[in-house]
This record gives C-alpha cells, structure tokens and sequence, in this order.
C-alpha cells in the first residue's frame, strides 16, 4: 500500500503509517498497527494509533511492550484469535 520511497522518513518516524491512514481515509487514532519490530511499534506510538505485537521479528515480548505494544501475540493467527482483545469486532455469520 504505501512504500519507504513514497514517504520522506522511514520507522520509527510515524509517517508510512500517517501515510497509509490518509490513503484509506480513516483517522489514525483509529487504527491498528501490527508489527513484529520494536521500530514498528515506535512509530505506530509516535501516530497515536494503537500497536500490536507480534513475537516473528526476533525481538521478545517485553521489548515489544516498551516500546508501546497494547498486546503482544504469538502470530497472527493468535491474533486473530484475540481480535476482541484490541478492540475489533467480528461481524456475526
């Protein structure tokens, strides 16, 4: 959706995910950033959007949550699993 070259600074400024907000029309303290990199979760902070670890870029959970994960998952299907727990609701079937 939006790359490193159409921004003027990369991670942990928060402008790929500025970028990527304005592009879909919603509000960035709206949104959830998922990451697996504690630059990820900086910038998603630095948005005021609210970040979401995930424990498959190599770094662990405590230094996903200093540098601002709300939760932190094993993968995204423990994510997926846990969705109620960052706020998303799954419509009903």
């Amino acid at each position: 959706m939006i790359t490193r070259d159409q921004v003027q600074r990369a991670k942990p400024d928060p402008d790929l995910f500025l970028a990527a907000a304005a592009r879909l029309r919603v509000e960035i303290r709206a949104s959830v950033v998922v990451g697996d990199s504690v630059w990820d979760l900086l910038a998603a902070r630095r948005a005021s959007a609210l970040g979401v670890g995930l424990l498959s870029g190599g770094y662990g959970q405590d230094e996903l949550e200093r540098a601002g994960a709300y939760r932190v998952y094993q993968d995204p299907a423990d994510l997926l699993r846990h969705l109620d727990e960052v706020g998303v609701r799954v419509a009903e079937s």
